[in-house]
């Protein structure tokens, strides 16, 4: 059971650490007018590399999960990566997580200890 839950943890994971260290990446680029800049700065910005080169192992693992579990009851657990972003935020970032963050983040670990346990 627990081998069960690590394994679809483990890319759920990588998905908030990339989020994060592309995040990281980024620095200080910024959109502004030209779109074009704002990706060729991002994409050879060695954290955003780093970042989606672990978004894409998350990726990758996923499918193992996708082999071996109903998507019904995998896919629902991926909503973990919204709450565990959240503190990486906070705790990386030095974010400010506001009540309706911390309500919302609650809301989904009930969701998701009912499906772990009933579903």
């Amino acid at each position: 059971m627990i081998k069960r839950f690590v394994i679809i943890l483990i890319p759920i994971l990588l998905s908030a650490v990339a989020q994060i260290i592309m995040k990281l990446g980024l620095g200080g680029i910024t959109v502004k007018n030209d779109l074009k800049a704002f990706f060729v700065n991002s994409l050879t910005s060695p954290g955003v590399m780093i970042g989606l080169a672990l978004y894409g192992l998350g990726a990758m693992l996923w499918l193992i999960v996708l082999s071996r579990e109903d998507v019904s009851f995998a896919f629902p657990l991926v909503s973990l990566a919204y709450v565990i972003a959240i503190v990486l935020s906070w705790a990386i970032l030095k974010e400010t997580i506001t009540p309706p963050r911390i309500i919302g983040s609650l809301i989904i670990m009930v969701g998701i200890v009912i499906i772990a346990k009933f579903g």
